[in-house]
């Protein structure tokens, strides 16, 4: 699958690792494929392919990290378990890149989860008043556990602040889920706003996210839908106090 990404203006620094930017006086295009990289069990090798629908060249930088969840935060750190090659280089318009993917071999046996995010390196620019423009591109990498899959998400409500329920669910799995949709239905039948605190629909193994549902009226029962990535349930959800 192939996603087509047209970046849009920034006018200060990269304000979150997962912004996708650009210049407004010379847009970029990328084309980036696949968009998230996943390695089966055994599966040390991947290829990634950078394509550049602009009509100028661009320099690019592309760097690993190890990506941990911590509450609703996403935590990223330099690690040396995945080799890129190359890690800087310049597509000129209309041409592609090949990224070669490597996955250093380690003892660990569970699910390991990364991020690249691959960086444009801007020009130097001496005109006045100008305001360099980049942009980010951030990936998930996902290398399989050896073990049988398990996903298995657990929810639970309580009462927060201000006529809110927070919704919470723990992953107990050994592998990663996504939460795609939720609807929460109160007892009288509304269905309230739910919003989530965190900044992307993932969950990693033994990793919580939080969700607040905006009611008007607390309710000590209510209706959850949820789908993920591996279907739509439904629970009966007891908040607690």
């Amino acid at each position: 699958m192939r996603i087509f990404t047209r970046l849009k203006p920034v006018w200060a620094a990269l304000i979150a690792w997962c912004c996708l930017t650009s210049s407004a006086a010379d847009a970029s295009s990328l084309e980036i494929s696949p968009i998230a990289v996943n390695l089966v069990a055994g599966q040390n090798v991947k290829v990634i392919e950078i394509w550049n629908r602009g009509g100028s060249a661009v320099a690019v930088q592309i760097r690993a990290f190890a990506w941990s969840q911590s509450a609703d935060t996403d935590i990223l750190a330099p690690t040396n378990d995945l080799i890129l090659s190359p890690p800087i280089f310049t597509i000129p318009a209309g041409a592609s890149q090949t990224i070669r993917l490597l996955l250093r071999a380690k003892g660990e046996t569970g699910e390991r989860s990364y991020r690249l995010l691959v960086d444009e390196v801007p020009a130097p620019n001496a005109q006045r008043n100008h305001v360099g423009i980049a942009f980010r591109i951030s990936m998930p990498v996902i290398a399989a556990a050896a073990a049988a899959p398990s996903r298995e998400l657990r929810w639970r409500a309580r009462r927060g602040p201000g006529n809110q329920i927070l919704l919470s669910a723990a992953n107990t799995g050994n592998v990663y889920d996504k939460v795609h949709a939720i609807a929460v239905t109160l007892p009288d039948g509304s269905q309230p706003k739910v919003a989530s605190s965190g900044e992307n629909p993932y969950l990693l193994p033994g990793a919580h996210r939080q969700w607040i549902v905006q009611a008007a009226t607390l309710s000590a029962t209510f209706r959850l839908n949820v789908t993920t990535q591996t279907g739509a349930s439904e629970h009966d959800l007891v908040v607690d106090p």
